[in-house]
């Protein structure tokens, strides 16, 4: 995400809370330009509340707690922002971002739909998404920012639960709770597996279009190496093959920046919890998921440089 937004992006900072010593250790390693890098110690130093849950909580659980407080976290150490925006690690920028900004102007809030197609008209993680948040510091966007910590500090579990589910379906509720929500309009950002299906792609003057606006930032959920130069691009369930336009100009350059910076052999590996099941029905699962996949072309392979 970073070396895109280096390449997109003319001014930008990024606050980067690492969770571990090992992130910290190989942030600091690669030296980045426009980024502050805020250790787990010293976020949490004097957020008892944030403590008090953070053992009742998976990894990931946690995770996903953390999530309002950090841009609140921010707005408080950092005086001189006036409007932040929260980003998951998993998007890749294709061109600037301003647009949406100026979507903002006006507006205490910005966030991002699913957009999920037609054959999915009620999706059970909400209307919203989590990977893209704007939030001024004004009373409206502290006032958000501030219900959305106090209700994952009191629920969230990476479970659907009396209509809630993580940090994320908090979000259907902001437009009318919270004045001065944008819901931004740019199809161009967050497309991912779960809108893609719905979506013309195609390429003009050497830049990606999606649906006749420019593509901002791929959102890479459940894009993981299963194998050596093997890739899920988790899009088997669109039911939809990707176009070539797709693979060569998306998948790829983002493919190309993920074995350039990694540093371990499984570098999209998952920390969810594996739900029990038993082992009839998880082998069933496996082998609908994985031959809808091969049906509908879900796997790429990259060899030098070229997708598969």
């Amino acid at each position: 995400m970073y070396s895109s937004l280096v390449q997109h992006c003319p001014v930008f900072h990024l606050y980067m809370l690492c969770f571990d010593d090992a992130s910290v250790i190989q942030l600091q390693s690669l030296n980045l330009q426009h980024t502050t890098i805020i250790p787990l110690e010293r976020f949490e130093v004097g957020d008892d509340k944030l403590l008090e849950v953070k053992g009742s909580r998976t990894r990931l659980e946690y995770y996903y707690t953390c999530s309002p407080s950090l841009p609140l976290y921010i707005f408080r150490e950092y005086s001189h922002i006036d409007v932040l925006t929260y980003l998951d690690a998993d998007l890749f920028f294709f061109s600037d971002p301003s647009p949406l900004l100026k979507e903002l102007n006006g507006y205490s809030i910005g966030i991002t739909v699913h957009n999920f197609p037609q054959y999915r008209p009620a999706p059970s993680t909400g209307k919203y998404n989590v990977g893209w948040l704007s939030f001024r510091r004004d009373s409206h966007g502290l006032e958000c920012l501030n219900w959305w910590r106090h209700k994952c500090i009191e629920w969230c579990y990476e479970r659907f639960e009396d209509g809630k589910y993580a940090d994320q379906l908090y979000l259907d509720v902001w437009p009318e709770l919270f004045q001065g929500v944008k819901v931004l309009e740019h199809k161009g950002a967050n497309v991912a597996m779960w809108n893609i299906a719905d979506y013309k792609i195609f390429e003009e003057q050497g830049k990606i279009f999606v649906s006749g606006d420019p593509l901002v930032f791929y959102h890479f959920h459940g894009f993981k190496q299963i194998a050596p130069r093997v890739y899920n691009t988790n899009l088997g369930l669109t039911y939809h093959f990707p176009c070539k336009i797709l693979k060569r100009k998306v998948f790829l350059p983002y493919i190309i920046e993920l074995e350039k910076n990694s540093f371990n052999s499984s570098f999209t590996s998952s920390i969810r919890v594996k739900r029990i099941r038993a082992k009839w029905i998880q082998a069933i699962r496996t082998f609908i998921r994985t031959l809808i996949g091969i049906v509908f072309r879900q796997y790429v392979v990259v060899i030098n440089n070229k997708i598969y």
